[in-house]
């Protein structure tokens, strides 16, 4: 009751709206449809919308409005949903509250075929075909990596890339056939099919792997993994990769820029050219105490990798923008189009749970890119450290003390003063530097509600 009375006081937002009464049948379907679509909610009856104030149901208002829900969320929802509805006693009557769950079955739209959203506390209407794509993928009703595309063939695929796939797809079965190493690198194409299955050449092994649909079109996945030029029919399943000068986007000047031309191609040569682009854009760093000792990127690499992948494999196919990769001095930013899927959390991914968007793309992908692909790339990614600070610090401390009881043995107090400030200044030093650099390794997933 308490925390009912507590939703009420905060007023209409995204999950609860507030009706005095239902004088209009379709204007109450709407909300149930926008409910629906979203992320579920609450319809209070008894409550001025405008005002918040109360204004209690009677005893046959709350039969009348009870049925009129129930009727509402049946014949007026499509496809129909169940509603639960529950009465709060207040002072002078009672208040209905229809709890609506997020949807199953979408998109959820009204008797006149109109699509609705929730869009804050209020709602707006759907038209876009990615939007509504979005919502079936989400339900598990539309696939759009086994979607087809029109008029590519086999001949569009890149051999090589095939071959790769192929070869570490069926590693053991090729092993067996004596066809590793030199003896797998001069084989062709055809004769890696045969070995696999015999009679079988590329088109037939790709149409048994369902990369060829049973109308013969080639599927999004395989135009992806495997394209010669995947830009030509996906224009938009690219990557941005920007380095600039600053710490603002809106900055004119930049050090790096990749240009179209180059990201062009499947998701391997992509994953290359911005793995370049990282390599020749971030600072190495040395971790080691040797003077002559290796750097390392100041974002460790594995973390890269997973970030990347995970952006290439995981973002939305039907929404029409590319990747976009951003250095700046103190930050790098991917972004990947699309929310998380499914009501996956920030705090779900960092504990390693794993919900691909794109399943059939990510159980093939891991045969091409270098990642898991068991939901243990992002825990990884972000417990790699560039160097470890706590260990540091308990040092340096640890020199400061003991030049601190030497010199206080003597009289020279001033010097001693100097020694030990100078110190503690480079404990400081230290700890921001790592910080610092720490802080940019963990910006690397900045806008995280873009997807992963």
């Amino acid at each position: 009751m308490d925390d009912i009375l507590k939703q009420i006081n905060a007023g209409e937002v995204s999950g609860v709206q507030f009706k005095e009464c239902i004088l209009d049948k379709y204007d109450i379907a709407c909300e149930l449809v926008a409910f629906s679509n979203s992320h579920g909610g609450k319809l209070v009856v008894g409550i001025k919308d405008k005002t918040g104030e109360i204004n209690a149901l009677s005893y046959s208002e709350i039969q009348e409005t009870t049925n009129l829900l129930s009727d509402i969320a049946s014949e007026n929802v499509v496809p129909s949903i169940l509603i639960k509805i529950d009465t709060i006693e207040v002072e002078n009557g009672n208040l209905v509250f229809a709890t609506v769950k997020e949807g199953l079955n979408k998109p959820y739209h009204d008797n006149k075929g109109i699509v609705w959203v929730k869009n804050g506390a209020d709602k707006r209407k759907v038209f876009d075909n990615a939007e509504l794509a979005e919502m079936m993928t989400d339900c598990g009703s539309f696939a759009p990596d086994e979607a087809g595309v029109r008029d590519a063939t086999v001949n569009d695929l890149d051999a090589t890339t095939i071959k790769q796939f192929l070869g570490n797809r069926f590693e053991r079965v090729l092993e067996k056939k004596g066809l590793t190493g030199d003896a797998f690198n001069e084989a062709s194409l055809d004769m890696i099919c045969s070995a696999i299955a015999k009679g079988h050449d590329c088109e037939k092994i790709l149409r048994n792997l369902r990369f060829i649909r049973p109308d013969g079109t080639l599927t999004v996945a395989a135009m992806l993994l495997f394209g010669k030029y995947t830009q030509r029919w996906m224009p938009m399943m690219t990557a941005k990769c920007i380095c600039f000068a600053g710490n603002s986007i809106g900055s004119k000047v930049f050090r790096d820029k990749v240009n179209d031309a180059d990201m062009e191609g499947n998701l391997l040569h992509q994953y290359d050219t911005i793995m370049g682009f990282f390599t020749r854009n971030l600072h190495n760093v040395q971790v080691e105490e040797e003077f002559n000792s290796m750097g390392k990127l100041e974002i460790p690499y594995t973390s890269l990798v997973e970030f990347t992948v995970n952006s290439l494999v995981h973002r939305s196919l039907n929404i029409k923008a590319p990747v976009r990769i951003s250095i700046f001095d103190n930050r790098v930013e991917i972004h990947s189009p699309g929310a998380l899927p499914n009501g996956l959390t920030i705090d779900d991914i960092k504990a390693g749970t794993s919900m691909p968007r794109n399943m059939f793309l990510f159980n093939n992908a891991i045969y091409l890119l270098p990642y898991t692909g068991v939901g243990s790339g992002i825990t990884r990614a972000l417990d790699e450290d560039i160097f470890n600070i706590l260990v540091y610090t308990p040092c340096i401390i640890t020199i400061a003390m003991g030049i601190y009881n030497i010199e206080a043995t003597h009289s020279n107090r001033r010097k001693m003063n100097i020694v030990c400030a100078c110190i503690y200044a480079a404990i400081i030093a230290v700890f921001c530097i790592g910080y610092n650099m720490k802080m940019k390794q963990k910006n690397i997933i900045s806008n995280p509600t873009k997807g992963i």
